[in-house]
């Protein structure tokens, strides 16, 4: 701890000596830091931390246009602002499997032709049929045993 606040201290003196923050390079994993540092570098490291700091207000601003936009178009629709840029907003869902172990002893020997098998796994088409399909007395076994997510995509290109 006294080592932390002994270099904040030293740190805040350089800044006032210099007029700009001061800096160190800090070795990974431990070891000595070096204090001298081209002010160049640190000028060039301070500007990209504010262009980090830009773009993640930025981001933060688009994904609520988009949020917005979404909301106001519905999907399935896209505005087009010809010459300038078209907003496309679509629906998107994906059907994963929420307890493997439990879907494989409900489907047996079917569970391989009817999942892939992946770090995760992913049901096939049949299987999403059948977990829709009224008259299969087992589809409500199914369903419970995959999970449906959905959500919507907003794209922003330009516009000719």
């Amino acid at each position: 701890m006294a080592k932390v606040a002994k270099k904040e201290q030293a740190v805040a003196a350089a800044e006032v000596k210099a007029g700009q923050p001061a800096a160190y390079i800090e070795p990974h994993g431990g070891g000595e830091c070096v204090d001298a540092v081209a002010p160049a570098l640190v000028r060039q490291a301070v500007a990209a931390w504010g262009l980090v700091k830009r773009i993640d207000e930025l981001e933060e601003e688009l994904k609520g246009l988009k949020d917005e936009l979404a909301q106001a178009l519905g999907t399935g629709v896209s505005l087009v602002v010809p010459g300038v840029c078209r907003v496309s907003v679509v629906a998107t869902s994906s059907v994963s499997v929420a307890d493997a172990d439990k879907l494989r002893a409900l489907l047996g020997e079917r569970f391989d032709d009817l999942v892939t098998e992946s770090v995760s796994y992913k049901p096939s088409e049949q299987l999403i049929e059948m977990s829709a399909d009224g008259d299969d007395p087992m589809a409500p076994a199914y369903r419970a045993l995959l999970k449906v997510r959905q959500g919507r995509t907003v794209r922003i290109t330009a516009e000719k």
